[in-house]
């Protein structure tokens, strides 16, 4: 099958869940025997307009500008309408990139199936008034242009469902890892530290996190707290942990490649994300399936990952951080029965492998049997390879 995947950001090249979804899943689709292309931004100059790498090919458009760190470029449009029809599948990663609105409009004049996942119901770094008016208008019209929607959870079904868009085309299919390279540790016990990796922007509730690690470190003055990633909010963070006299109890990295996460959340006490909106952040997967407790804010379509697995507290409550922090790091057992529980659950229910394969069958299913306007690349090949039968009566046993 030919996949054209849309993705504004693509790992290594910029850091976040969603790039490292698409990266992931276009290296297993690739090693599975698909031919995938992916259409992204260019972040320098230096990049390529395209090459072939990890078993796909990358192209990549020029970005005039950005708005509230989402990347502006028109000329998406012009390589999504010469090249849509070449593909079987054309798969977008969530409605509030300017790109996936730009999938919505090519399929208009196209015939292959758009594919759009929603990573996230709510931006992290738009306002919130814009986000008002953008939800119930042209984020609807992307979801119910779309031939199929992918949402992680039922929850998040159930709102895209709010919004006015048909069930029928909504498909429940989980966020997942993989959870040999995501795995307990067999070696030292972990350090006296928490880990929290993110984007340093509004909806990462960053500063609620640091004055709960604040009241928490008085407390306990021998963890430290590991903070990974970058974002528009990393100066603000800074400047607050330096008002805080934190310098020496928060580690700040930029970067660390997928190879060396595994250890990182393996050398860790537990992991922290008190954020104020997400969708199903792979980090907390990640971290479970390293049998970490997680502490995180207890959104919609988080709750029942999470419970039995770690601890979870109200949106916009550093004492709430502070408090389920020094009850964890109190009880040595809690934390092992918690993480137990986590890696078990992370096996059992969210396996990479099983997410690259439903994903491949929705695929299949837009794709095929050949009828109407939704004659593909795919189905086109497939029927032209099939017998002709002249005389259906005389089909032989």
């Amino acid at each position: 099958m030919k996949i054209l995947r849309v993705i504004s950001n693509l790992y290594p090249w910029a850091v976040g869940g969603i790039g490292v979804h698409g990266h992931e899943m276009s290296c297993l689709q690739a090693q599975k025997g698909h031919d995938v292309t992916v259409i992204t931004c260019r972040n320098n100059s230096s990049q390529p307009s395209s090459e072939f790498k990890d078993g796909y090919t990358i192209i990549r458009v020029n970005v005039p500008f950005r708005l509230f760190g989402n990347s502006i470029a028109f000329s998406y449009l012009y390589s999504l309408l010469k090249w849509w029809d070449s593909y079987d599948i054309v798969h977008a990663h969530s409605h509030l990139f300017f790109s996936t609105v730009l999938c919505t409009l090519a399929r208009k004049f196209r015939s292959a199936p758009l594919v759009v996942t929603n990573h996230g119901l709510v931006s992290q770094t738009a306002p919130g008034w814009l986000q008002q008016l953008y939800l119930p208008t042209v984020g609807k019209w992307v979801f119910k242009t779309a031939d199929a929607i992918i949402c992680y959870t039922k929850v998040e079904k159930d709102q895209v469902i709010g919004l006015g868009v048909s069930p029928d085309k909504i498909h429940v299919i989980h966020n997942g890892i993989d959870t040999d390279t995501f795995a307990l540790s067999i070696s030292s016990p972990p350090k006296k530290q928490i880990l929290w990796i993110g984007r340093f922007t509004p909806g990462k509730g960053v500063e609620y996190l640091l004055r709960g690690f604040g009241s928490f470190s008085r407390e306990f003055p021998d963890y430290i707290l590991v903070m990974v990633g970058r974002g528009p909010l990393k100066d603000d963070a800074i400047r607050m942990i330096r008002e805080m006299d934190l310098e020496d109890k928060v580690v700040l990295r930029d970067f660390i490649p997928n190879r060396e996460l595994p250890s990182l959340y393996q050398e860790s006490a537990l992991f922290v994300l008190p954020s104020l909106e997400e969708g199903v952040p792979r980090t907390i997967l990640e971290a479970m399936a390293c049998g970490k407790p997680v502490v995180c804010t207890a959104l919609p379509q988080l709750v029942d990952i999470v419970s039995g697995c770690g601890m979870l507290i109200p949106t916009r409550d550093a004492e709430a951080v502070a408090e389920a922090l020094s009850a964890l790091v109190s009880d040595p057992s809690l934390v092992r029965n918690l993480g137990e529980s986590a890696r078990a659950r992370v096996v059992s229910q969210y396996s990479w492998d099983d997410t690259v394969a439903k994903t491949l069958d929705l695929y299949t299913s837009l794709v095929h049997p050949v009828h109407g306007d939704h004659e593909t690349a795919w189905s086109r090949k497939t029927a032209e390879k099939s017998p002709k039968v002249t005389n259906p009566e005389r089909i032989d046993g």
